[in-house]
């Protein structure tokens, strides 16, 4: 058996039940909206972190740190870097003037020993040349010689023929050695080859004085060889200069 329908409003009634319907309906939305308004939705922890004061500072005091962190690193790397760079031109510095000294050690070596030498083989011919003096003479006079005196003239004439075997013995080692320390400067070459030429022409002019010349007095002995010895003494003075030009390139610093 079938429910009986409700029996239907009229129609005034049922347009009031609408408007009172409608009347809520929109009052609940207006409250609603308003609840909305006043209460706005929360934000998420991690962005409210973001946004707070203290992040900010703690960021600040973390970017600020590092930074500080990097600059220093930074500084004290080139500080670093310019310490090394420093020692090793120092090193650099010190190696060549240590390698310069030992050169310029060698080298004096060399000149010492090279003058030692021309000096005693230019000395024996110039005292080769006073025997040409008539005192000297063993046939100019009605006496004979003392023994003393030709014994004297003996030892010029050996210690002229130990000097010329000497020089003739060392010039080419030493010439040798000069040019080794010098790099076969052209010039320095030039120069010593004239003054070894030129000892060895003195000496010469030296021995054939004598053999020329037996009974001259004081005075006339000692223009023996003039040219020969101005010669010399003129390429030993350019030899001389080069060799001081040379050893005043030293490294700079030294």
């Amino acid at each position: 058996m079938s429910t009986p329908a409700s029996p239907t409003p009229p129609e005034p009634e049922l347009r009031e039940l609408v408007a009172q319907a409608v009347a809520v309906e929109y009052l609940e939305y207006r409250r609603g909206a308003g609840e909305k308004k006043s209460e706005p939705a929360q934000k998420p922890a991690w962005l409210q972190l973001f946004e707070s004061a203290g992040f900010a500072a703690l960021v600040t005091v973390v970017l600020g740190g590092l930074a500080g962190a990097l600059i220093t690193f930074e500084l004290q790397e080139y500080g670093k870097s310019r310490e090394r760079q420093a020692a090793e031109i120092q090193l650099e510095h010190d190696r060549k003037l240590t390698a310069y000294k030992e050169h310029l050690e060698r080298e004096r070596k060399v000149v010492d020993e090279m003058f030692l030498r021309l000096g005693k083989f230019v000395d024996s011919s110039r005292d080769l040349t006073t025997l040409s003096r008539k005192e000297f003479c063993e046939e100019c006079g009605r006496k004979a010689l003392p023994k003393s005196l030709i014994a004297e003239k003996q030892k010029v004439v050996d210690r002229y023929n130990e000097a010329t075997v000497d020089w003739n013995s060392n010039r080419l080692r030493l010439g040798m050695l000069l040019q080794i320390e010098h790099d076969n400067d052209e010039v320095l070459l030039k120069t010593w080859k004239e003054v070894s030429e030129g000892a060895e022409e003195y000496a010469e002019c030296a021995d054939r004085w004598l053999t020329k010349h037996n009974d001259l007095e004081f005075h006339q002995a000692l223009k023996a060889c003039t040219p020969a010895r101005e010669t010399l003494d003129e390429a030993i003075q350019a030899f001389t200069k080069r060799i001081v030009v040379l050893r005043s390139s030293a490294p700079a610093g030294s």
